[in-house]
């Protein structure tokens, strides 16, 4: 059995005098949290491996204690959940670590912070369609969902309404002004995909199994933030780099200004700006998806993440995470219809030229977003170009390892997605006959949509 999950931001409407039960529950929780986290980080840790990440080794030494310290006031189960994310972020720290970035011990219990997360499984919560009841330190507390006026479509609608997809344990987020649920929805596959690409003829009815049909994504800092070799761009990265000047500004006045009110503001438009850029990742992502069902791929290419970093070290660090959350949840999104969701060396795939017959790279090709082939004249959006050759090198290198493929029949055809069709590899990638029926004249698609869909 496969498993998929997916978040669906949901806002709750919470009663005006049960809004405090959970201002006063974040206290306990905290406490635990951090609690915990004392527990896991020795004073002077040393090494990684100092710090301790068992989940169930905290929880042995710590339960009992808690739930004493907390005169028990806290549902059981969240002083087990309070546990396990104290873990979970030192588990972090100690990835991070490992990897040679700079850590600092989590805190939980800065109470100058506006707002807070805490998580709720089936035991300390109820979720239903259209409400979820909560336990708090005071009793339990049931909130109404705030649902948009046309449902088909969206994320709730998918999900939520959907039977076949049951709520996980989640989160209740207070953002310093109002409450959300991170709602998880969780399905349950067979082991057969329940999407399989189909071919371009129409008058046949099956799939040949040996057939790979590859979307080639490119990703950037400027201009379209991800562009696909079937000619699709998707988001605005110059507004959203528009939009994170504006943040820092604003954040640098609050700085700036020193009071408490100042800072309290700080921290709720911080947590305001992370949840947009989680939002617009989720809305390049779920583009892409679609036009990975929409070509029929069975495999859809990134840039390889640590390369990218390289390429763009002198930019902040923020586009790494951008990058890199656009691909995870590219993966889980497609996790359920069978597509894989891999990555390959980008090197030259910008400057190299992506005409079949034509093998120049010359980083003369390529003026911003203009391409133009200093060999052949062939002249296209940069970034097309880009994502066409990240195909390329992704059938090139990744599946014409024998190794690496299932070739029943010993005939093996690769397609990369274009605009007007598909470009194939047949036979022996040894001695390779490529067929293009590629057009390309991509035309950019406009701007990015922070919907609350994930």
């Amino acid at each position: 059995m496969v498993e998929a999950n997916r978040t669906v931001v949901i806002p709750l409407n919470v009663p005006e005098e049960s809004r405090s039960d959970f201002h006063r529950t974040i206290l306990p929780y905290a406490y635990c949290q951090q609690e915990a986290v004392e527990h896991c980080w020795p004073d002077t840790p040393k090494q990684p491996d100092d710090l301790q990440t068992s989940k169930q080794d905290a929880e042995d030494a710590l339960y009992d204690r808690l739930r004493e310290d907390t005169n028990e006031q806290l549902h059981s189960n969240l002083v087990q959940k309070a546990i396990k994310d104290a873990t979970s972020a030192v588990s972090s720290c100690k990835t991070s670590w490992e990897n040679g970035d700079r850590i600092s011990k989590p805190d939980f219990y800065d109470r100058e912070q506006s707002g807070y997360t805490m998580t709720y499984d089936k035991r300390a919560a109820t979720y239903d369609r259209y409400e979820a009841t909560f336990s708090t330190r005071n009793g339990t507390v049931t909130c109404r969902y705030e649902l948009p006026a046309e449902i088909e479509g969206t994320p709730y609608g998918e999900y939520v309404l959907d039977r076949r997809w049951s709520f996980s344990t989640s989160k209740l987020v207070f953002d310093g002004e109002r409450f959300w649920l991170h709602a998880v929805m969780q399905r349950q596959f067979g082991d057969e995909p329940v999407y399989a690409p189909q071919t371009d003829d129409a008058s046949s009815d099956t799939h040949n199994e040996d057939t790979h049909r590859v979307l080639g994504v490119d990703l950037n800092v400027d201009g379209a933030t991800a562009v696909t070799s079937s000619g699709q761009f998707y988001g605005n990265a110059d507004a959203l780099n528009a939009y994170r000047s504006e943040q820092e500004q604003l954040r640098g006045e609050l700085q700036q200004t020193g009071t408490r009110s100042a800072h309290l503001r700080f921290q709720q438009r911080r947590g305001t700006e992370w949840r947009y850029y989680d939002q617009y990742a989720h809305y390049v992502a779920n583009s892409i998806k679609q036009e990975a069902l929409r070509v029929h791929a069975t495999h859809v290419a990134f840039e390889n993440l640590t390369r990218i970093r390289k390429r763009i070290s002198n930019l902040p660090k923020f586009q790494q995470w951008l990058f890199k959350k656009v691909r995870k949840y590219t993966e889980y999104k497609l996790e359920q219809y069978g597509v894989t969701v891999d990555a390959t060396n980008p090197e030259y795939t910008s400057q190299g030229c992506s005409r079949t017959d034509c093998d120049c790279v010359d980083e003369d090709n390529r003026d911003g977003k203009h391409f133009e082939c200093v060999e052949c004249g062939y002249t296209v959006n940069a970034d097309y170009n880009a994502a066409k050759n990240v195909g390329f090198r992704y059938l090139s290198e990744e599946l014409s390892n024998p190794a690496g493929r299932t070739c029943s029949s010993g005939q093996a055809t690769s397609q990369l997605a274009l605009v007007s069709g598909t470009l194939s590899l047949t036979g022996d990638f040894a001695e390779c006959d490529w067929a293009s029926t590629d057009k390309p004249h991509p035309q950019q698609a406009s701007g990015s949509s922070s919907a609350r869909a994930q």
